[in-house]
C-alpha cells in the first residue's frame, strides 16, 4: 500500500501543523480515532522490513530524558513503535517512511507526537509487542493530546535542538534547481519541513534527469538514529507533495556512494 490521493491531502495539510511535543494531558484519545490509526499501521507496509506497532495502553514507561530526566516526556497515555528489520539493507530509509505516514495521520486526527530515538529504553519498548527474528525497535513516539502550553523544559529543548530552523533550498537542493519540473521544486519546499534527529536536516536532492535523487549530506553517522531514516521521512513528504500536482511515482532504493533514493514519476495528471 503506498500514498492514496485520497490521505495524501490530509497528510500534506498536517506537514506544517505537526510539532513535536513532549508534555501531555494524560488523557486516553478517543477509541474510534485510535482504531483508524491502529487499521492505518495494520495496512501501511509498503516495505516488508518496516512497520508501526500502536501500543494504546503501555505496561511501562519507555521515555527517558537526558541528564536528571530532563526533556522527558511526561503523561503521553499512548505509544508509537518504529519497528525495523536490521538485517536489510535498506530498513532505516523505509521506516522513516512508513512512521511518518502514522505520525501524519495522527497529526490529521488532531493528536501529538515526536520522533524519539536516543531518550527511550529499546529493551522495554520491546517488552510491549512481539517481534519477529531480526526485528528490533529502532525509535518511538508519545502519542495523545499535548498540554495547551509547551512546559519550560520543553521550550528549552525545542530552542536547543533549534526545531523551527529549516535549511534554505540552495543547501539541500546545492546544485540548483533549474531546469526541474514545477512538481519536484515544490516537493522539497515540503520536504523541507521534515522532522530529523537533533534537527540536522541531512537530506540533500538532485535532478538527474530520470527522477528526483535524495541523498546524504556526509557518512558521518550517529549511533541512535541513522541519517537514512531521516532520509525515509523526507522522501514521504516529496511523495505526498507530488501528488497535489498530479504526480505519482516510486521510489527506488539506492546505495551507491550518499544516494538513498531516487523518485521516478510514473503519471503526470495535467
Amino acid at each position: 500500500m503506498l500514498p492514496t490521493p485520497e490521505r495524501a491531502p490530509d497528510w500534506l495539510a498536517a506537514v506544517s501543523r505537526r510539532h513535536s511535543r513532549r508534555s501531555f494531558d494524560g488523557a486516553p484519545a478517543d477509541v474510534a480515532v485510535l482504531s483508524l490509526i491502529e487499521d492505518l499501521c495494520a495496512r501501511f507496509r509498503p516495505y516488508p522490513d518496516a512497520r508501526v506497532e500502536l501500543v494504546t495502553d503501555p505496561a511501562v514507561d519507555i521515555f527517558k530524558g537526558i541528564i536528571g530526566g530532563y526533556g522527558k516526556v511526561t503523561d503521553a497515555p499512548h505509544a508509537l513503535l518504529f519497528i525495523a528489520d536490521s538485517r536489510a539493507p535498506f530498513a532505516d530509509q523505509h521506516l522513516g517512511y512508513t512512521g511518518e505516514a502514522v505520525v501524519l495521520e495522527a497529526t490529521a486526527r488532531e493528536l501529538a507526537t515526536c520522533w524519539i530515538g536516543g531518550f527511550f529504553d529499546p529493551k522495554k519498548a520491546a517488552s510491549l509487542v512481539d517481534l519477529a527474528p531480526g526485528e528490533c525497535v529502532v525509535a518511538a513516539s508519545p502519542l495523545g493530546t499535548a498540554v495547551a502550553h509547551a512546559s519550560s523544559t520543553e521550550r528549552t529543548m525545542t530552542a536547543m535542538a533549534g526545531s523551527h530552523a529549516r535549511k534554505p533550498l540552495d543547501v539541500i537542493a546545492p546544485d540548483g534547481t533549474s531546469g526541474w519540473p514545477a512538481w519536484a521544486v515544490g516537493a522539497l519546499e515540503t520536504a523541507r519541513l521534515s522532522p530529523s534527529a537533533v534537527n540536522r536536516q541531512p537530506w540533500r536532492f538532485r535532478w538527474d534527469g530520470e527522477g528526483l535523487v535524495a541523498s546524504l549530506n556526509s557518512r558521518l553517522e550517529s549511533p541512535k538514529v541513522t541519517k537514512r531514516l531521516d532520509c525515509g521521512i523526507a522522501m514521504l513528504h516529496v511523495e505526498i507533495a507530488a501528488m497535489s500536482y498530479g504526480v505519482t511515482g516510486v521510489w527506488h532504493d539506492l546505495s551507491s556512494g550518499l544516494d538513498v533514493g531516487r523518485f521516478v514519476p510514473a503519471q503526470v495528471n495535467s
